[in-house]
């Protein structure tokens, strides 16, 4: 089953996603949290769906393709996407039609620096990511920290 953990989320994306939460709040309503990390075996399941499988057509994704299949280090998941819905008086309403607020969902994550599934040819309206550039400056960072500290310019880092 996929995981629903901010825990299993990318570092980055787990303080955007949270800014989201926070800008949600501050509207008056709840951003509920669907999916964080999604193994490959799991994401091979759901590209199953519509095509070898019953249902329709959920991904054009297979296993080991999607943000939400990254791990860091290998067998470690930290997931580079999270699919989120709003939530309004403990209830979920699927429709963008009847829910304004999934077109606000959009708009805050982008304002927090997200790339927003709303805006894609095929429709993803519950899917946020990183935007790659962010995730190769997050890494450099972090590498740059660890290069300073193992010279010790600054040891408290």
């Amino acid at each position: 089953m996929s995981s629903r953990s901010v825990w299993d989320l990318h570092p980055l994306l787990r303080e955007r996603i949270a800014a989201l939460a926070q800008a949600a709040d501050g509207d008056g309503w709840e951003l509920l949290i669907t999916c964080t990390y999604r193994s490959a075996a799991e994401q091979d399941k759901l590209y199953a769906q519509g095509r070898t499988e019953p249902g329709r057509i959920m991904t054009s994704l297979r296993g080991g393709e999607s943000k939400h299949n990254h791990e860091e280090p290998p067998g470690q998941p930290c997931s580079l996407a999270c699919d989120c819905a709003p939530m309004v008086g403990g209830k979920l309403d699927w429709n963008p039609h009847t829910e304004p607020r999934w077109e606000r969902m959009g708009e805050f994550g982008e304002q927090c620096g997200l790339i927003w599934g709303g805006r894609w040819k095929m429709l993803d309206l519950p899917h946020f990511e990183l935007a790659p550039a962010d995730v190769a400056r997050w890494v450099a960072l972090q590498e740059m920290a660890a290069m300073a500290q193992e010279q010790h310019l600054y040891p408290d880092l």
